[in-house]
């Protein structure tokens, strides 16, 4: 008798085509908040995080083992550096397998992940391995791997829906119907979520059955399914944005389960779902008519600095407008509020790390001659927080971690509120400038030209101006918004064009950065430094993707010079009191011309008074980076410019706006 054992059924490779994400229909995203005022959910909900950090925590230090040992192995990676890599397990699926034996030996783990949620942070590790290991295109690697830590963990990417077999989607899954949800929470005719909404329980025996309000699942966790509810809009200018991405379960894609801090709510923590929808982002019919509306025939550029943003269009050389975008008085003002608050919250988090580790820190000087007055006084010390330094070693390294510290409950809820302030000062960063875009190009039109600046070399000169006006989030809104209406936005190389020494006859002068107002010498036209340079940015031709073949289009140029119109609006932007020196600094008065309007007068605009508090600034003793020393020192601008006042005379207001 013969016994046939049959082999192991394992999971082949895949036989049919594999599914592709068609670009038409496009990808959008939409943010679910969850409810988690039930101790039982919430506390799951952390159990999952829990879980989740610990394993990717582990990936990520064998990761970073590995890595040091490729890099220690010079010899082995110059005859071999694949089979380097192989032997170190240096690829993606080794560092799956990796996460799949740290959850195995960790039984604890699988309470809050799964085997497919393990498998998929892996990959996330690998992504950042890859990219240390292998140069990109311009020849550079990222740094050195590292292990995150437990506040900065505040995603956990969630599989994808297949879209070829029924029923099928691992991690994360979004169960129930906006309809049914609407119909949970209607009260009275109108569409009303409460407070504290209660627990969602599945319909029949699968969750694939749920025809109930929305709910997030997590289904094959120790502790049972998990399942939360969702918490839509209820606003009912937000229902046709619901509807655009909840509308058809089909294209329900992917969900990231994602939180935030928040020192307000209980937990400390505010969770989302992060629905990815195989769908065009939405777009309210506001924000349609308005796109309709753009001027798609004017051509436009840009001059970009540290702290403004010149624009300028023209229609065939006709019609020039000219916009200067800049940080009001109210928005200086915001910002030096929100600096002192956060000033004020850091010290208050110093006092309380002193007085909750007294033992790491040395009184101060102040501290030791009071004490010895008080001792040879014979009165008792003073118990107090020592104000010194922190004990360290002599290289300077602390002799304890700062994470090792005790913190008390008002300090972690103090630093959960730096966070959350932070993020809220980014968002509405980047919704003034999305804002900023869109009334560019409602006035200029959809086609922009700007010089291919490094805003990352600003950030290390000027770091707190640019922090301020965030030209690099002004460009990327830009960018985006003309693409959204059909234009194009391109980049010219500064190498090529040279658009702040040239004038719009063609003819070309250096200029320091301390002069701000354009006077060609051929043609006479006087203009606003940055308002030439924007102009003649609308005349550069440039390949699509291609900044170094950038040229500037001087026959076209010229031909704004026959317009009267042209000139009046160039002349309207220069300075009457020449305030501004460097992009960073304010320099001394220079010479005004009589009868020229002030530089807060916009293109088409009324001529305004420009008075201002009088300032007194001291000189620079060194010149900016890059910048020359033509210039001269103040002394010397003043025996070459007989029009400025003696020292200790009523010299024109000077304005910072850097």
């Amino acid at each position: 008798m013969t016994t046939i054992t049959a082999a192991k059924a394992t999971r082949g490779p895949n036989k049919g085509a594999a599914w592709r994400r068609n670009p038409e229909d496009g990808m959008s995203v939409i943010r679910l908040a969850l409810e988690v005022s039930d101790p039982l959910v919430r506390h799951r909900v952390e159990a999952v995080f829990q879980a989740t950090f610990e394993v990717r925590r582990a990936v990520q230090a064998d990761a970073r083992s590995r890595v040091d040992a490729y890099w220690a192995a010079p010899h082995e990676r110059a005859r071999s550096p694949k089979g380097t890599r192989e032997r170190l397990g240096l690829d993606r699926k080794a560092l799956e397998q990796a996460a799949a034996r740290h959850l195995d030996t960790g039984p604890h783990l699988e309470k809050g992940c799964t085997k497919a949620m393990a498998m998929h942070l892996a990959d996330n590790v690998w992504t950042g391995v890859e990219r240390h290991l292998f140069p990109d295109a311009s020849g550079r690697r990222h740094g050195r791997p590292k292990v995150g830590r437990w506040f900065d963990f505040t995603r956990i990417p969630g599989r994808a829906k297949s879209h070829t077999a029924d029923r099928k989607w691992e991690t994360f899954r979004l169960h129930g119907s906006l309809e049914s949800h609407r119909d949970a929470y209607r009260h009275n005719g109108r569409f009303h979520q409460p407070k504290i909404m209660r627990t969602v329980t599945k319909d029949g025996r699968s969750w694939w059955d749920h025809e109930g309000p929305l709910v997030v699942v997590l289904t094959g966790v120790g502790v049972g399914d998990i399942a939360v509810p969702v918490r839509l809009p209820s606003s009912p200018s937000s229902q046709s944005h619901v509807d655009h991405h909840l509308a058809d379960p089909s294209r329900w894609h992917k969900i990231d389960l994602v939180r935030t801090q928040d020192p307000t709510i209980v937990g400390g923590w505010r969770y989302e779902a992060h629905l990815m929808v195989l769908t065009h982002p939405y777009v309210s019919p506001g924000t349609a008519a308005v796109r309709a509306q753009v001027p798609t025939s004017r051509s436009g550029g840009g001059d970009l600095n540290v702290s403004n943003f010149t624009v300028a269009s023209h229609q065939d050389s006709q019609d020039l407008t000219v916009t200067r975008i800049e940080r009001d008085h109210a928005a200086r003002q915001a910002e030096k509020s929100r600096a002192k608050k956060a000033r004020n919250r850091q010290k208050a988090l110093d006092r309380s790390r002193r007085n909750s580790n007294p033992e790491q820190y040395r009184p101060s000087d102040a501290q030791l001659n009071g004490a010895d007055r008080r001792q040879a006084a014979g009165l008792p010390a003073k118990n107090h927080a020592p104000a010194g330094p922190r004990k360290a070693r002599s290289d300077g390294v602390p002799l304890r971690a700062y994470r090792r510290d005790t913190t008390s409950r008002s300090y972690r809820t103090t630093r959960a509120e730096i966070v959350a302030d932070g993020a809220s000062a980014r968002q509405a960063r980047k919704d003034h400038a999305r804002d900023t875009a869109k009334a560019i190009i409602a006035v200029h039109g959809p086609n922009f030209v700007v010089e291919d600046t490094n805003v990352a070399t600003w950030s290390r000169q000027w770091g707190r101006g640019v922090a301020a006006f965030a030209p690099g989030r002004l460009l990327s809104e830009l960018a985006r918004e003309s693409d959204a209406c059909g234009g194009r936005f391109e980049r010219a190389s500064t190498w090529t064009t040279a658009l702040s020494q040239h004038c719009l006859c063609g003819h070309r002068k250096n200029k320091p950065l301390s002069q701000r107002t354009h006077e060609c010498s051929a043609c006479g036209v006087t203009a606003d430094r940055d308002a030439m340079a924007a102009t003649l940015a609308s005349h550069v031709t440039v390949e699509p993707g291609d900044p170094a073949g950038a040229l500037l289009d001087v026959v076209a140029a010229r031909r704004m010079l026959h317009s009267r119109e042209a000139w009046d609006t160039l002349e309207a932007t220069v300075l009457q009191d020449q305030d501004m020196g460097r992009q960073d600094a304010p320099s001394a008065p220079t010479h005004t011309r009589p009868n020229t309007p002030p530089r807060d007068v916009r293109a088409g605009g009324p001529p305004a008074s420009a008075g201002s508090a009088r300032r007194t600034v001291r000189q620079a003793t060194d010149a900016t980076p890059d910048e020359t020393r033509s210039g001269g020192t103040t002394s010397d601008s003043a025996a070459r410019n007989p029009d400025m006042p003696p020292s200790g005379a009523h010299a024109p207001s000077l304005r910072d706006i850097s």
